[in-house]
C-alpha cells in the first residue's frame, strides 16, 4: 500500500466531514478528551490526524510513483511501456530485494504479460548482463500469445523462445547439456499449465489380503456352515505388516475403501501414501526396551503397461496405462536452481491441492525468483488463498504458526465459519436409543477479514487497475438490462436463406414472419415450474439436513426462461422420481422477449458500426448458442460460434480469421475466453446468460476493455425481471464489490460485504434465497453505479437501460390493413357454404371472408383449420350430409370479433395446430402437468411448382 493510497483513504474516509481532524479545527460537538469518547467515531475524530501521521511513518513504500522515476533500463524496450506499467515493473524490481517471490494483481487488460516480460528483462540486465533463463507456466491457449509478446517488446537478437510440449521435450533439454552451462542470451521456456502436471497413473502396490474360510460343523444329520476370518486387510509390500491408520486417537486397520473410492477407482489420500508401521531393530531382547524405525515404504507405484511378473511373463494391467512422466517431476529432479525467474499466469486457478498448483510450486523451487500473476485473486473464500500463499511464502506462514493442512485454523483467523445446530423435538427421538437430539454442521462462508490484506499481501503484492491506465483507454459502461417476461402478440420480420437447385435460376431471399410469444406463455409455465421445484425442496428441508435438489433448482430456473424449448424435465438425482414433467417444454417456433431484446440490441449496435460479442453459459445440449445464431442469421446478420471444438492454442487465430471473414457477432461460452484472449474487435459485450461463477464473469467481462482498444466499450448483463436471473445478477454485483477489496479497490460497501459473510457460495445463496422467498438484495443498478469506472472522466457511469428502439424497418402493419367495418351496417346474416368435403367448403368460405393476405396461410395450414373447426370454434359450424352437399359450413360473423385487428388474430389462431386447453390451476385440481408440446411428424413430400430449400437448422415461414 503506497503513501498516496493511504492519503486517498484519509481524504475519502476521514476528510469529508464524517470525521474531523484536529488540524482542520474541531467542530463544536467534537470530543476534546478521553472522557468524551463514546464510540470509534469519536476516537478517530480525536486522534485521526495522529493516526495518519503514524501510518505515513510506519508504512514507507519501496517505490512511490509520485516521487520516484521508473528504471532507466526500461527505455531499451522496443514498444515503450505505459507510465503505470513502468512504475509497476520498477516497484516489483525493488520488491525483489526484500522478497524472492511476489504477486502481480492486475485488472484484466492492464498488460500483465508485458509487465512480466519487462520485469525479467530488467532483472537480467541488472544482475546477469542481460543473460539468463526464464520459465513461463501459462494456460494452453496463451502459449503463442506469450511468445508473440516477447517478440514485440524485445529485440530478436536478445532472446530465444522454446516450447516444452510434453515430457519428451524436457528429457531432450536435459540430454542436450544446455542447462549445465551459462546462457548466452535470454532463454525463455514456455510450458502449458495442462502439460506440466500430466504424469503417469498410480496404482496401489499394497496388497489386499482376505483370508476368510468356511468351517462345517456336523451334529447328527445336521450340517452347519459358518465363516471364519483369519486376516482381512492391507499388507505392506516391504515390511509385510498390516497397514494401520489413526482414527479418533487410536490405530485401527485400514479398510478396502481407504484405497478405493465408491466408484471403485484407486484414490490417493494423505493416510495411504506411505507405510506407518514401526519395524523392530532387535538390538535388545526386551521388546519394550528395543529400538524401532519407521517403515515409510511407498504404497503406490506407476501403472506400467509393460509390467512383468517374477517369472518374466508380461502381465497386462486393467484399463489405460500411458507410459509418461510429469514434466514437473523432471524439473524437480534435474533443473533445481537452473532458472532465474519463474512466472505463473492466471494463478487464481492454481489454488487448492490440484496437480497444476503442485506443478507451479515445483517450478518456483527451480528458480531464484518467482512471480504469480492474476486478475482475480480471490473467489470470495479465505481458504482459497491458503495453499497458494503457503507455497509462495512458507516461512511467513510457519512463523505465524500455520502448518500445511491448517486450513481450518486459517479460516478461523481470516475467514468466517457458520455453525448450524438443529435440535429435534422429543417426539422425533428414538426412545430406545441414547442418540443426541442436537445435530451440528459447520461450513465456511464466502468472506475474508481485512487483516488478510495487511498480514499477507501488503508487502508482497503489487496492484494495477484499469483506472491507472486512463490516459490510453476509452470509456467503459456496464450494468444490467432487465427484460420483462411479458411478450407482445405481434409479428417480426425474418429472412430465410434459400439455396438454388441445379438448373434453376437464383431467387432472392424473401421476408417472412415469426410470431412473438404471448404474455402468459412463458411467465405462467415458469411460475408453475418454480412452484413444483420449491415445493419439492421445502419438503426435503422439512425432513432435516440438506436438499440434494438445490443444484437442479438453480440450473433449471436459470436456464428454463432462455431455452424452454429444450426442457427435458427435472428428476430426483437419488431416487429418479419425476419432480417437473417434460410436458412443460414450450414451442421453439416463437420468439421470446429476451431473444427479441437481444435482436434489437444487436441491430442497433451494428447500425452504429459496432460488432457484438454474446456470452451464454448454458451451451452444449441446451443449444443456446445455436438458437441465437439461427435467430440472428434469419435477419441477415453474419455470426460465428466459438465452441470447445476449437483447441485452446488455436482460439486466438480462429477469432482473427473469423473477423477477416467479416462476422458481425461472435457467440461463445465465457469460459472459453475468460483468460488472456483479446476481443478488441467486439466493443459491445452482451451476457445473454451470466451463470453464477464470479471469477469467470469478471474475467470475461473485460475481454474488450484492454490496451489497444480505441472504441467506447460497454458490457451488458441481461436477465428476466423478477426471476432467478435477476437475483443472480444482483448477488454477483454484491460479491464483486467484496472481491475487489482484496485487490486494492477499497470502498465502504466492499469492506462491509467482505466481512459480513452472506451465507454460502453464490450458487447456494441463490437457491436458499429463492426457496425462502428472500429476494431482499441490493439491486445491481445501484451497485454498478458505485463500482463502474469511467476511464476517461473518472466519474460514475449510469447503469445501462434497455434501449427503446423503434419498430424494425419492413414490418407491415398487418393488423390495420383490413378495411374498417361500417358501424351503421346491420349485422350480416348467417352464410352457408357447401362442398363435397370440409376442405372445399372452407376454401369457399375463406375466399369470401378472409383477408387476401391471410388466404395463403389458410391454404398451407388447411389441416389445422379442419381440426380446429371439427373441434368447435366460434362462428363456424359444420353440418354433415346436408341436402345440397356432403358438408354444410355455416358462417356467423356476429360470433367473432368485429375489430379488424382482433379478427385477423382470430383467423391466425384458426390456422395454428390445436392443443389441449389449459385448465385453471386450483388446489383441488393439481393433476395437470403443464402445456404439452405437440410435434408435427414428417409427412410425404409432394412436388409443387415452387420449392424452398432451407439449410439445416433453419425454418421457413411463409405467412
Amino acid at each position: 500500500m503506497t503513501t498516496e493510497t493511504l492519503e486517498t483513504i484519509n481524504r475519502e474516509v476521514i476528510g469529508e466531514g464524517d470525521i474531523a481532524l484536529l488540524t482542520d479545527g474541531a467542530p463544536a460537538a467534537a470530543p476534546t478528551s478521553l472522557n468524551d469518547i463514546e464510540n470509534i467515531g469519536d476516537y478517530l475524530t480525536l486522534f485521526g490526524g495522529d493516526l495518519i501521521r503514524r501510518l505515513n511513518e510506519e508504512y514507507v513504500p519501496v517505490h512511490h510513483p509520485g516521487n520516484d522515476e521508473p528504471l532507466a533500463v526500461l527505455n531499451q524496450i522496443k514498444r515503450p511501456l505505459f507510465n503505470a506499467q513502468a512504475h509497476v515493473v520498477t516497484a516489483l524490481r525493488k520488491g525483489y530485494t526484500k522478497n524472492r517471490r511476489q504477486l502481480l494483481i492486475g485488472e484484466m487488460g492492464t498488460g500483465k504479460t508485458s509487465v512480466s516480460i519487462s520485469l525479467f528483462f530488467a532483472i537480467l540486465s541488472d544482475l546477469l548482463n542481460g543473460k539468463g533463463r526464464v520459465i513461463y507456466m501459462v494456460p494452453n491457449h496463451l502459449i503463442k500469445k506469450t511468445k508473440r509478446e516477447v517478440g514485440i517488446l524485445l529485440d530478436k537478437n536478445l532472446f530465444e523462445v522454446t516450447f516444452l510440449d510434453d515430457f519428451v521435450d524436457v528429457i531432450k533439454l536435459r540430454d542436450s547439456g544446455k542447462m549445465q552451462f551459462k546462457p548466452k542470451k535470454i532463454e525463455v521456456y514456455i510450458i502449458a499449465r495442462d502439460t506440466a502436471k500430466l504424469g503417469y497413473i498410480y496404482e496401489p502396490v499394497a496388497q489386499w489380503v482376505d483370508r476368510t474360510y468356511t468351517k462345517q460343523s456336523i451334529k447328527g444329520d445336521e450340517v452347519r456352515e459358518y465363516s471364519r476370518t483369519a486376516f482381512k486387510g492391507w499388507k505392506c509390500p516391504c515390511c509385510g505388516g498390516q497397514l494401520m491408520k489413526e482414527e479418533e486417537g487410536s490405530m485401527v486397520p485400514m479398510e478396502y475403501e481407504d484405497f478405493f473410492n465408491k466408484h471403485g477407482k484407486p484414490t490417493r489420500r494423505k493416510n495411504n501414501l506411505f507405510c506407518s508401521n514401526n519395524i523392530r531393530l532387535y538390538k535388545n531382547n526386551d521388546p519394550e526396551k528395543d529400538e524401532f524405525r519407521l517403515c515409510g515404504a511407498a504404497l503406490w507405484q506407476a501403472k506400467n503397461k509393460d509390467k512383468s511378473s517374477y517369472s518374466g511373463v508380461s502381465r497386462k494391467p486393467s484399463g489405460t496405462a500411458p507410459r509418461k512422466v510429469s514434466p514437473a517431476h523432471l524439473f524437480k529432479r534435474y533443473f533445481k536452481g537452473k532458472f532465474d525467474l519463474a512466472i505463473g499466469d492466471e494463478c487464481h486457478e492454481l489454488t487448492g491441492e490440484s496437480a497444476q498448483a503442485h506443478a507451479f510450486h515445483v517450478l518456483m523451487g527451480c528458480a531464484k525468483y518467482a512471480l504469480a500473476m492474476t486478475g482475480t485473486l480471490m473467489n470470495g473464500y479465505a481458504s482459497n488463498l491458503f495453499h497458494l500463499l503457503y507455497r509462495m511464502f512458507p516461512s511467513r506462514l510457519i512463523e505465524n504458526g500455520f502448518d500445511w493442512g491448517d486450513v481450518g485454523r486459517w479460516i478461523d483467523l481470516y475467514g468466517v465459519r457458520e455453525k448450524v445446530t438443529k435440535i429435534r423435538k422429543e417426539g422425533d427421538l428414538n426412545s430406545s436409543s441414547n442418540g443426541s437430539s442436537k445435530k451440528s454442521n459447520t461450513k465456511e462462508l464466502p468472506a475474508a477479514a481485512p487483516q488478510l490484506f495487511t498480514d499477507m499481501l501488503s508487502d508482497v503484492a503489487c496492484f494495477i487497475q484499469m483506472s491507472d491506465m486512463f490516459e490510453v483507454l476509452p470509456e467503459l459502461s456496464e450494468g444490467p438490462m432487465n427484460v420483462s417476461l411479458m411478450g407482445n402478440r405481434s409479428f417480426i420480420p425474418c429472412i430465410t436463406k434459400i439455396e438454388r437447385r441445379p438448373g434453376r435460376s437464383k431467387r432472392k431471399p424473401s421476408k417472412g414472419m415469426r410470431l412473438v410469444a404471448p404474455s402468459w406463455y412463458l411467465s405462467r409455465n415458469l411460475s408453475e415450474v418454480e412452484g413444483l421445484l420449491r415445493e419439492a425442496v421445502q419438503k426435503e428441508l422439512r425432513g432435516g439436513g440438506q436438499s440434494v435438489l438445490l443444484g437442479s433448482l438453480l440450473s433449471t430456473l436459470l436456464s428454463y426462461p432462455d431455452v424452454p424449448f429444450n426442457f427435458e424435465g427435472v428428476y430426483h438425482p437419488d431416487t429418479g422420481d419425476e419432480i417437473v414433467p417434460p410436458s412443460y417444454r414450450l414451442s421453439d417456433r416463437v420468439i421470446y422477449p429476451k431473444e427479441l431484446q437481444l435482436i434489437k440490441y444487436v441491430k442497433a449496435r451494428l447500425k452504429a458500426g459496432r460488432k457484438v460479442g454474446i456470452y451464454a453459459t448454458f451451451t452444449g445440449k441446451m443449444g443456446t448458442l445455436q438458437r441465437l445464431q439461427m435467430l440472428l442469421e434469419e435477419r441477415g446478420i453474419k455470426t460465428a460460434v466459438l465452441d470447445t471444438n476449437v483447441e485452446g492454442a488455436d482460439r486466438e487465430e480462429w477469432i482473427a480469421q473469423r473477423e477477416k471473414e467479416g462476422i458481425q457477432v461472435l457467440l461463445t461460452n465465457p469460459i472459453l475466453v475468460s483468460t488472456g484472449l483479446d476481443l478488441l474487435g467486439f466493443p459491445s459485450l452482451f451476457f445473454y446468460q451470466t451463470g453464477y461463477r464470479l471469477s469467470i464473469v469478471r474475467q470475461a467481462s473485460r475481454r474488450h476493455w484492454r490496451i489497444g482498444q480505441k472504441n467506447l466499450c460497454e458490457t451488458v448483463y441481461c436477465g428476466y425481471k423478477d426471476t432467478m436471473q435477476e437475483l443472480a445478477i444482483n448477488l454477483m454485483a454484491a460479491k464483486m464489490s467484496a472481491a475487489l477489496a482484496l485487490e486494492g479497490q477499497f470502498s465502504q460497501e466492499g469492506l462491509a460485504a467482505l466481512t459480513e459473510g452472506s451465507g454460502g457460495s453464490l450458487a447456494t445463496e441463490l437457491a436458499k434465497r429463492f426457496v425462502g422467498n428472500n429476494m431482499g438484495v441490493e439491486s445491481a443498478e445501484s451497485i454498478w453505479g458505485k463500482m463502474t469506472i469511467d476511464a476517461s472522466k473518472l466519474g460514475v457511469t449510469a447503469p445501462i437501460q434497455a434501449p427503446a428502439f423503434e419498430e424494425e424497418e419492413g414490418v407491415p402493419d398487418i393488423w390495420n390493413e383490413l378495411e374498417a367495418t361500417n358501424p351503421n351496417q346491420p349485422a350480416s346474416p348467417v352464410h352457408v357454404y357447401y362442398g363435397d368435403s370440409l376442405r372445399n367448403a372452407l376454401f369457399a368460405w375463406a375466399s369470401e371472408s378472409v383477408p387476401a393476405d391471410l388466404y395463403p396461410r389458410i391454404e398451407q395450414q388447411i389441416n389445422f383449420v379442419e381440426q380446429n373447426v371439427n373441434k368447435g370454434c366460434d362462428g363456424l359450424t359444420v353440418v354433415n350430409a346436408s341436402l345440397l352437399g356432403d358438408v354444410e359450413l355455416r358462417w356467423d360473423p356476429t360470433s367473432v370479433p368485429d375489430e379488424a385487428e382482433e379478427f385477423r388474430r382470430w383467423v391466425y389462431n384458426l390456422t395454428v395446430k390445436p392443443v389441449s386447453e389449459r385448465p385453471k390451476t386450483t388446489k383441488t385440481n393439481s393433476s395437470w402437468k403443464g402445456l404439452e408440446l405437440l410435434v408435427e411428424g414428417k409427412t410425404a413430400k409432394t412436388k409443387t411448382k415452387k420449392v424452398y430449400n432451407v439449410t439445416e437448422g433453419q425454418f421457413a415461414f411463409n405467412f
